[in-house]
């Protein structure tokens, strides 16, 4: 193996983390101002819902559309 390509490996997996980092860190915010967003974000405030969990199981509004899509599914939808 060349240590050159070594090295470039490295540099390119240290340029994606800054990309990543950028868009996180960077652009990620700037979305909070756009018309389409500002919406769920303010559900989410209100509500004090935690948008990092990973499962919404224990909040009333989640449970109530979860329901609601059984129920589409097996009143409205043919299912075979």
């Amino acid at each position: 193996m060349d240590e050159t390509s070594g090295l470039n490996k490295g540099i390119r997996f240290i340029l994606c983390l800054g990309a990543v980092a950028a868009v996180i860190w960077g652009t990620g915010p700037l979305l909070n101002d756009w018309s389409v967003v500002k919406p769920l974000i303010t559900f989410i405030e209100e509500r004090d819902i935690d948008a990092g969990a990973y499962y919404y199981t224990d909040i009333e509004e989640f449970a109530e559309a979860g329901l609601t899509m059984d129920n589409t599914m097996d009143y409205c939808v043919k299912r075979e």
